[in-house]
């Protein structure tokens, strides 16, 4: 495998439920028939970390996403081995199918979503409580500075808990990338086509309305009275916006070309220090992209013309 792909699995697996991309891949290869050492391996380790993590007692917010993991990965692997050649559009029915599985199973024993938002804002809330008095205790009352806003997140719980379901579809969807791209890597006969560039990724045109409707529901005063709607809104909003970022990080990718190894760290060292400046001007550019068509602009024209 590529060091890039291991580089991302790693960042993945410090910021993401592992079992969302550790499942998928294992299923891939197994179905796929693994013949290499290497192939092997890897399902044996990604199973047992998945087995080891299933068996773990936990909260009722952690319940939910064992369940939701495991509706993921089972729908994701029907879908993919019905109909390989379509791998963003299964993933996108794969959460759908996983969701719905999920709230089922939380309708049939009597639990309200509502329930698990409390449990996963307590949760929340304690660790970074935590977080922040180990570190007044680390670097004393004269850097309270620094843990101000561990405070801060502690305090901010029930509205971060709120946008659970949009990190979980993105969390999904990244995990269900990295294991298209790690099986068709590892798989001797791979299910799934080559992943294509990154500079090639792009959706439907008309998903831009989800955008425009989400933010009518989020600015129309009343709208936000009906219960649920402003959390649905929001939640639609940001899976929304992170798609048209990585769209018109895509576009950008396209543009520069071939980039050196200093290249990509100077870049990454800039996105970093001014994270907010260039999420936001990816987002605009991926919106643009939707009426301008960069890419198709960029392409070398064939043949001559009069």
């Amino acid at each position: 495998m590529s060091p890039g792909w291991l580089l991302l699995v790693v960042v993945y697996l410090l910021v993401a439920p592992g079992i969302l991309l550790l499942g998928p891949l294992a299923g891939l290869l197994l179905v796929a028939r693994p013949v290499s050492r290497q192939a092997w391996v890897t399902v044996i380790l990604a199973a047992t970390w998945c087995l080891l993590w299933l068996a773990q007692q936990g909260d009722l917010h952690e319940q939910f996403l064992r369940a939701y993991a495991v509706a993921l990965i089972g729908g994701w692997i029907l879908l993919i081995v019905r109909a390989p050649q379509r791998g963003f559009r299964q993933a996108l029915l794969a959460i759908a199918v996983a969701c719905t599985v999920t709230f089922g199973w939380m309708f049939a024993l009597g639990i309200h979503y509502g329930e698990v938002q409390a449990a996963a804002a307590r949760d929340f809330s304690s660790f970074w409580l935590t977080q922040a008095r180990l570190a007044e205790q680390f670097w004393g009352a004269s850097r309270a500075d620094l843990s101000a806003p561990l405070f801060e997140l502690a305090g901010q719980s029930r509205m971060l808990v709120d946008m659970i379901p949009g990190g979980l579809v993105l969390a999904s969807l990244a995990g269900l990338a990295l294991a298209w791209r790690g099986h068709f890597g590892l798989a001797a006969r791979p299910l799934l086509a080559a992943p294509k560039p990154v500079a090639s990724f792009t959706f439907s045109d008309h998903a831009v309305w989800l955008v425009v409707i989400t933010l009518a529901l989020l600015l129309i005063p009343g709208a936000a009275a009906i219960p649920g709607v402003e959390q649905v809104a929001a939640n639609v909003l940001l899976v929304m916006l992170v798609l048209y970022a990585l769209r018109g990080g895509a576009v950008f990718r396209a543009g520069t070309g071939r980039v050196s190894p200093l290249g990509i760290a100077l870049y990454t060292v800039l996105t970093v220090l001014m994270f907010a400046f260039v999420a936001s001007g990816l987002t605009l550019l991926g919106l643009a992209d939707t009426w301008l068509d960069f890419r198709r602009r960029m392409a070398p024209t064939t043949g001559g013309t009069k």
